[in-house]
């Protein structure tokens, strides 16, 4: 039975496991935000990613974990942690190690899908149905295969609230962004479009990345690897060459400039490599003129 998505609900089940424990959560933690390349970042400093799971070597993989809380061929454990499902395909579950208040996933209900495979019609539609259920702006967050900073390997997507436009402005809300790494992009003028039009707009995108790194998907149905940011007014592609450079290393979020670190050496590591530096290497730089 589909469960209708209540953000209120879902904020006070997130604070409940928060409480218990359950999830683990700095809720004050420490933002640090920098100017570099005149591009503005955002630096949360969150203890709590400390123990977060990393992602295996190997991204072809097929993990089965026959503990409780793991779903057949997942490596996540969602058991306590659901709040809705999403038509037959997908549920959605608070993310155990948050960086946002509340911070949840979006999974297939099949564990043996993998997140090195590109999105398809039933992700665009559960990912779709969740942003335009929320009350508030939320941003939905696809990192596909380990370059593009994925922890896990049963396919899923990240979604939370969009950063406070007083506190931290995007870089994709501007109307030229100017970045120093390549990215994809489709705005929405008419408000979110169906989800066969997004599943259109995404598959475009995806090809203009495959054309950057040179290369498309290779046998068993890996993609190349990217990111993908959506929310209610736009759609962006990022291709991927890499998920980190010299200790710094980030997934769909940090490509944005919001960085989710877990402790101050760390963020010193990213500060000092130059953070537009850091995501011209571990995207594809927009251009050969871009400064090191």
């Amino acid at each position: 039975m589909e469960i209708k998505l209540d953000e209120d609900d879902i904020l006070a089940r997130f604070d409940r496991l928060v409480d218990q424990g359950m999830v683990v959560y700095n809720q004050d933690y420490r933002t640090v935000t920098v100017t570099d390349q005149e591009l503005p970042f955002e630096f949360r400093i969150l203890s709590s990613l400390t123990n977060k799971p990393q992602a295996p070597q190997d991204q072809q993989s097929q993990t089965t974990l026959q503990q409780p809380g793991y779903r057949p061929g997942s490596d996540i454990d969602v058991s306590g942690y659901e709040a809705a499902t999403l038509g037959s395909t997908h549920l959605l579950a608070l993310n155990k190690f948050p960086a946002a208040r509340p911070h949840l996933l979006i999974l297939t209900q099949d564990g043996f899908r993998r997140q090195h495979e590109a999105l398809d019609m039933d992700d665009i539609t559960a990912g779709s149905q969740a942003i335009s259920s929320f009350k508030s702006r939320y941003l939905l967050l696809f990192n596909c295969g380990i370059n593009s900073g994925c922890s896990r390997m049963h396919k899923h997507m990240h979604i939370f609230p969009a950063p406070d436009r007083d506190k931290f402005s995007l870089w994709l809300d501007s109307d030229e962004p100017r970045l120093p790494f390549k990215f994809f992009m489709n705005r929405f003028h008419n408000g979110l479009p169906s989800a066969a039009e997004i599943l259109d707009i995404y598959r475009a995108l995806l090809r203009q990345a495959e054309r950057a790194v040179g290369g498309a998907a290779v046998e068993g149905g890996a993609a190349v690897p990217h990111n993908v940011i959506m929310d209610r007014n736009w759609l962006v592609v990022i291709p991927r060459r890499s998920p980190g450079w010299e200790g710094a290393d980030t997934n769909a979020a940090g490509m944005l400039g919001m960085i989710w670190v877990h402790n101050e050496e760390k963020m010193k590591i990213w500060l000092k490599k130059g953070p537009a530096n850091v995501l011209s290497r571990i995207g594809i730089p927009a251009d050969e003129n871009w400064p090191y």
